[in-house]
């Protein structure tokens, strides 16, 4: 039999149990840190041309931080407790993040026109 890379003990490496979790946890923290640059640029650019939309749209993903934050100790403390934990995070939690991040969007695009 041929023994290569890519055999049974690399795909075990792959997909060894408590791994998707901790992916899925840097991809949380990936997340919240790309939003705390977008809330970041948002606020500079509030400060830099004041309007009503910008501030608005700063204070919605500041929001957005809060919910990110939260789903990604969720996810965290699961990880901590068990590693194949195999329970989703909350739907809520989705669900005000895609309401947040529109509204932010909608609000940077008000303040464009």
């Amino acid at each position: 039999m041929r023994s290569s890379v890519t055999g049974d003990s690399a795909r075990g490496a792959v997909n060894a149990p408590g791994l998707q979790p901790e992916r899925t946890i840097l991809a949380w923290q990936r997340t919240l840190l790309a939003a705390t640059v977008a809330c970041a640029g948002c606020a500079r650019a509030a400060t830099g041309r004041p309007s009503a939309s910008l501030t608005a749209a700063t204070l919605v993903l500041s929001a957005v931080l809060v919910v990110i934050t939260i789903g990604t100790r969720l996810r965290r403390r699961r990880y901590r407790r068990r590693a194949d934990d195999p329970r989703p995070i909350p739907q809520t939690v989705g669900a005000l993040l895609c309401a947040g991040i529109g509204a932010a969007a909608g609000c940077v695009l008000l303040s464009l026109l």
